[in-house]
């Protein structure tokens, strides 16, 4: 009899344990299910996405260690949106391949002015013979890589952001007390349902034509102050390319100058062609430019020289050739930028060099870019000419800003 109570008693404790538990589950899930509800009240989502231009071949890989993503508002101030702490190469993010850091993640409904990337010390470059050298980062690792942006999260509903990282406008060659390599980002934020992309194919003016593969295409905008470098890609195997992730409601043109190498005979060199102007808006976000270019045969150079006074310890200069010719056929002729170079500051020495260039005049644009004391990056430029006249090296002092 005492058995049987007993094991009644623990029964009917057993009963109520577990409906108390069962009680405390449900409460649990009531009020996270309120939470959610509230929050989802006053927050839309946003997603980040990594990307990148094509390289230099000076490296064959880029690595950057991203320790955290946030982003600024006036009314919420820094919030942090992920932590992926992850080191990624930027030279796999190519050819609308892209890295996502932070998938879906819960913001307040506002206004966003200012996103950052926090660096880790795991940054490198790969070099050709496949040796790693350090990189260093004057500000990424301590304030963030900052970008300035222009975001408003609506109610639910998700924001998709890609950030370019311009790996070819970014890493330079600068004797440090820690390493020879330096990275100062380049780098712009867009959200990608106000983007649009131009497309098309590139090849030889030859009959039947011959596709270019490999080749470096730009879109550039023009304004008063002269052409600007928007986007960047490569050709694929068959000469075509998408420049994508090009802000709606803009006017570009698509500038390339082919460079093919040959393993025996050497550097195939083309004449640079741009193409017309192509409009992107947001009811015909995409368009088609194709672009058919000349041999320049055998008449072709080099520029190369110094630029002074050279650069600062945390301070990166980049070598803009710009070239005078007729936006498409028949078209109004302007400068545009044909080639791109980063300057070398070595023993005490800054340089750069430019090959393959046909035979011509030229203009010169060394953009120096440092920061001022909140981290923020700055940019002064100065400019010369220059002239290719035969197969050698033209050089020059670059009288630095």
């Amino acid at each position: 009899m005492h058995k049987a109570a007993t094991a009644e008693r623990q029964t009917t404790k057993g009963k109520v344990t577990y409906m108390l538990q069962q009680s405390r589950r449900l409460a649990v899930a009531a009020l996270a299910a309120f939470l959610a509800a509230c929050g989802s009240g006053s927050n839309g989502t946003m997603s980040v996405h990594l990307v990148d231009g094509p390289g230099s071949a000076a490296y064959t890989g880029v690595k950057i260690e991203v320790l955290e993503v946030s982003i600024h508002s006036d009314a919420k101030g820094w919030i942090t949106l992920c932590s992926p702490r992850e080191v990624i190469d930027l030279l796999t993010l190519t050819r609308g391949a892209d890295k996502t850091l932070c998938d879906g993640v819960g913001l307040p409904v506002g206004h966003y002015g200012q996103m950052r990337l926090l660096l880790g010390e795991h940054n490198s470059v790969v070099l050709p013979d496949g040796s790693e050298e350090s990189l260093k980062v004057p500000s990424g690792q301590q304030s963030g890589v900052k970008l300035d942006v222009s975001f408003d999260v609506a109610l639910n509903t998700t924001k998709d952001v890609f950030i370019d990282f311009d790996a070819h406008k970014s890493v330079f060659v600068h004797e440090t007390g820690n390493g020879k390599w330096m990275l100062r980002p380049v780098v712009r934020a867009y959200d990608k349902v106000v983007t649009g992309a131009i497309l098309g194919t590139l090849t030889d003016d030859l009959s039947p034509a011959h596709a270019l593969p490999g080749v470096t295409v730009t879109a550039q905008v023009v304004d008063a102050s002269g052409p600007n470098v928007v986007r960047t890609t490569t050709t694929d195997a068959a000469g075509k390319y998408t420049l994508d992730l090009l802000p709606v409601d803009g006017t570009y043109y698509v500038v390339a100058q082919p460079v093919l190498s040959q393993p025996v005979a050497g550097a195939v060199v083309f004449h640079a062609e741009a193409s017309g102007t192509t409009t992107i808006t947001a009811a015909a976000p995409v368009a088609t430019q194709n672009l058919a270019f000349a041999s320049a045969g055998t008449s072709f150079g080099s520029l190369g020289g110094t630029v002074q006074p050279p650069l600062g310890a945390n301070e990166a200069d980049v070598v803009s050739v710009l070239q005078v010719l007729p936006a498409g056929q028949g078209g109004a002729l302007q400068p545009f930028i044909v080639r791109l170079a980063a300057g070398s500051y070595v023993a005490g020495v800054e340089t750069f060099a430019l090959d393959d260039l046909p035979f011509g005049d030229y203009s010169l644009v060394v953009t120096r870019q440092g920061e001022d004391t909140s981290g923020n990056a700055t940019f002064t430029s100065a400019s010369a000419v220059a002239v290719i006249f035969n197969a050698s090296t033209t050089t020059l002092v670059l009288a630095a800003p």
